[in-house]
């Protein structure tokens, strides 16, 4: 009677020793790590994305060409609201660029690219001569608040659309509440010609001379340094001292002489030593054009801030189409490089586009 159970305790063990042999180790009992699916990206959010890199890269066609008839409605609404600005932004009509913002700040009044669409806007209303309305579009930048590249300047196109329909005190006030905002940022130099330019507007050359030696100062070959040299010629020629304004003018015209403000010293009999004087082919030339409106009103408000500016040969020319189209020219040159500079003077100063044309 004891052998059964020693044999079924020996049987037990045995058992016990094979499971134990086979017995998984503890990481055999872990869950697998979940397999995680790739997030499907849709046609339109690929084109989107596509659009977004070109545009940092400048490739203006390619972001148009990526957006061409992309269905918003397949979009998140974030991602649409980002396809709707690029669109606006690269549009190269300026009538339906206006059109195109205009939507989307009415969608979008809180939208992440409200301030940039509202800057975009305003500069389009400004080159049409519509002033006050950029104006009115520019107040939601004040100074003391704004912390980045674009909303600085968004300040400085406030003043200049101040300055634009004619409030030169206004916009000096303006200007100098901003300096903090301003002042050693890199739209300084747009910042200082904006101010002697309101300035000389208002009557206070002195003003207008200290901001332009700011920029001759720190920055003597920048984009402004031909028009701040001219502009501190008239400056001093204000205040009486036309013999040093007119060793400023003969500067602008050895230091640059493929410059607008070169043409324009020259003009005023001024030339740098032994230079030629090129004439003017009769019945040619160039001139710029940088209007064109349906109302006649709007081009005789652009031509008259052209000839505020300072700048010669303004013209208001009806078309012969039905109903007219009114365009706005300036200039008279004997070559097309210097008709460019002065067109490349009202692109940066005043964000214009313009067209050379024969004159």
């Amino acid at each position: 009677m004891t052998r059964r159970p020693v044999a079924v305790l020996l049987a037990a063990l045995a058992a016990f020793a094979v499971l134990g042999a086979k017995a998984p180790s503890s990481d055999r009992f872990k869950r697998p790590a979940p397999v995680r699916a790739t997030p499907r990206v849709s046609p339109e959010e690929r084109r989107l994305a596509q659009a977004q890199a070109a545009m940092i890269q400048g490739r203006f066609e390619d972001v148009r060409a990526a957006l061409k008839g992309l269905d918003t409605t397949h979009l998140p609404r974030a991602k649409a609201e980002e396809a709707d600005y690029l669109s606006a932004i690269v549009e190269e009509s300026a009538a339906e660029q206006v059109r195109l913002l205009e939507e989307y700040l009415k969608n979008n009044p809180q939208g992440a690219n409200r301030r940039p669409a509202t800057l975009a806007l305003a500069k389009s209303r400004y080159a049409q001569g519509d002033y006050r309305e950029a104006e009115n579009l520019l107040s939601i930048f004040s100074p003391g608040a704004e912390g980045n590249r674009l909303e600085r300047e968004g300040l400085v196109w406030r003043a200049l659309s101040q300055l634009g329909h004619g409030d030169a005190a206004g916009a000096l006030q303006f200007l100098n509440s901003s300096k903090r905002d301003l002042d050693g940022n890199p739209e300084e130099e747009s910042y200082y010609f904006a101010m002697a330019q309101a300035a000389l507007r208002a009557n206070k050359p002195q003003e207008a001379v200290d901001a332009l030696k700011v920029i001759l100062a720190r920055h003597p070959r920048g984009e402004y340094a031909p028009q701040a040299l001219y502009a501190m010629g008239m400056s001093l020629e204000s205040m009486g001292r036309s013999a040093d304004a007119t060793a400023v003018f003969r500067q602008v015209a050895q230091r640059f002489p493929a410059s607008y403000e070169a043409t324009r010293a020259r003009d005023r009999g001024i030339r740098p030593e032994g230079t030629a004087v090129p004439g003017m082919p009769i019945g040619g030339g160039f001139a710029i054009q940088v209007g064109a409106f349906t109302r006649r009103d709007l081009a005789d408000a652009l031509a008259k801030d052209l000839r505020v500016a300072g700048v010669s040969d303004v013209s208001v020319q009806e078309g012969r189409e039905s109903p007219p189209i009114y365009r706005v020219r300036a200039g008279a040159f004997a070559s097309r490089d210097e008709t460019r500079a002065l067109g490349e003077r009202l692109r940066r100063e005043r964000g214009f586009s313009y067209t050379i044309v024969p004159r």
